[in-house]
């Protein structure tokens, strides 16, 4: 049989729309504010404890975005969330050097600005696409963050080389923030061409009674543990290229090369997760872990960007699918009563408690600059490098009992899920 093609409804090519900008603007920006800190400061610690004040924020942040998209409109929540990020390189640009003094506050900014938007971008992305059109708009969404990251970053490097040359000082860096802060205006603009209604109560108590069903209990704890490997990786692998190379030039350029490998990788998995989801998600999973076997050599600038580059090639392999089962999972526990919303906050919830973790990891062994310190970073991105393999391990109990009956729906499964549950009430009860 001739199999048709996806299609998008015109909204979700909108916010695929506004979300390439929003991303080119962070592709620039994002890596470089960790460098900037650095640069600054001269510490692990201050970018640790910017990540962190953002893990810790945007829990909370959900919440209230949620709130104020009750009150008005997601696609409102979403304008929010893109104004206060240019809002905080407005902030960046006044203060200047100044501002890597306090990167607590910083921390607290983005993560309220992240919120707004992650909130409001996770919920339009299930208003505008139904069951077939996840993965597909996923995809399309890997594919345009990665053409951000090939294109974003080797300019940025290449301007703040540049400029700090010719001008001293950080001024490259003021340039690139400049460029940020406009591409945010223009994404707030396009977001005027989104409209959805107003949300409905949240109904958080419900939410977490959801938990009592295994497969989405284990679906959570599963992004939960991706979560610890995300909240040091997001920062700590640029940040190594850096002070093993010195320069912003060479950082732009082997982001150009992990961006590069995103998109094709991002492509395919976009392509392809829709029949072969287990697949895809267990070879992406393992080409992660064998990555992180090159923590186990000396800290090298190769050894950084081999691994930075594998990963680049599978990680998209592994988180296309995973997101497919959780918005799958997501869609068919939703009901009347209980919107989709709570379970993306609920969800959010557990991804942001697994970066804090993983942050005070990271927190707990840079405290001190010493060859331990080194050693012990090396350890813990080991570790972290294998986290992923526990997620398929509890992707793959849900997989085999529920996503498996592709005749019925996961809803519908979790009655058979939960009668099985007196017989276990007899024996010593699992914990997850």
């Amino acid at each position: 049989m001739h199999r048709q093609p996806f299609s998008l409804p015109t909204m979700a090519w909108w916010l695929l729309v506004v979300s390439g900008f929003f991303h080119l603007s962070i592709g620039l920006s994002n890596t470089f504010v960790n460098i900037f800190l650095f640069k600054v400061d001269h510490s692990f610690a201050a970018i640790a404890w910017y990540n962190l004040l953002v893990f810790i924020s945007l829990p909370f942040t959900f919440v209230l975005a949620a709130w104020m998209s009750r009150k008005t409109s997601t696609a409102m929540a979403l304008r929010i969330g893109i104004i206060l990020h240019a809002v905080f390189y407005a902030v960046t640009l006044m203060v200047g050097e100044q501002a890597a003094h306090i990167p607590e506050l910083l921390g607290l900014l983005t993560g309220v600005a992240e919120g707004f938007y992650w909130l409001a971008f996770d919920v339009l992305s299930i208003e505008y696409t139904d069951k077939k059109g996840h993965e597909p708009f996923f995809g399309i969404f890997g594919v345009l963050t990665s053409v951000a990251n090939v294109v974003a970053p080797p300019v940025a490097g290449l301007l703040i080389s540049r400029e700090d040359a010719f001008f001293g000082g950080l001024t490259g860096y003021h340039v690139v923030f400049g460029i940020s802060f406009v591409l945010f205006i223009a994404a707030t603009l396009l977001s005027f061409r989104l409209h959805s209604q107003a949300l409905p109560d949240l109904r958080l108590l419900s939410g977490f009674r959801a938990l009592q069903r295994r497969p989405w209990r284990r679906i959570l704890i599963a992004s939960s543990l991706y979560g610890i490997r995300e909240g040091v990786f997001m920062f700590l692998i640029g940040l190594l290229v850096y002070v093993a190379t010195g320069s912003e030039m060479k950082l732009g350029e082997f982001l150009l090369l992990q961006g590069a490998l995103s998109f094709a990788a991002f492509f395919f998995a976009g392509r392809f997760s829709g029949r072969f989801r287990w697949r895809l998600l267990v070879a992406g999973a393992m080409g992660m872990a064998c990555a992180a076997c090159l923590f186990l050599l000396p800290i090298r600038p190769w050894t950084i960007i081999l691994y930075g580059c594998v990963t680049s090639a599978t990680l998209p392999f592994f988180l296309v699918p995973l997101q497919g089962y959780v918005y799958d999972a997501m869609d068919d526990i939703a009901g009347h009563d209980v919107p989709s919303t709570t379970h993306i906050v609920v969800r959010e919830w557990f991804e942001n408690a697994g970066r804090i973790v993983g942050t005070i990891l990271f927190i707990s062994i840079c405290r001190h600059s010493s060859p331990q310190a080194v050693r012990g970073l090396s350890i813990l991105s080991f570790g972290l490098g294998l986290v992923q393999l526990a997620t398929v391990a509890l992707v793959w109990q849900v997989e085999r009992r529920v996503f498996r009956r592709r005749s019925g729906t996961f809803a519908a499964s979790l009655g058979e899920d939960e009668q099985s549950e007196s017989l276990a009430k007899r024996r010593a009860r699992p914990t997850s």
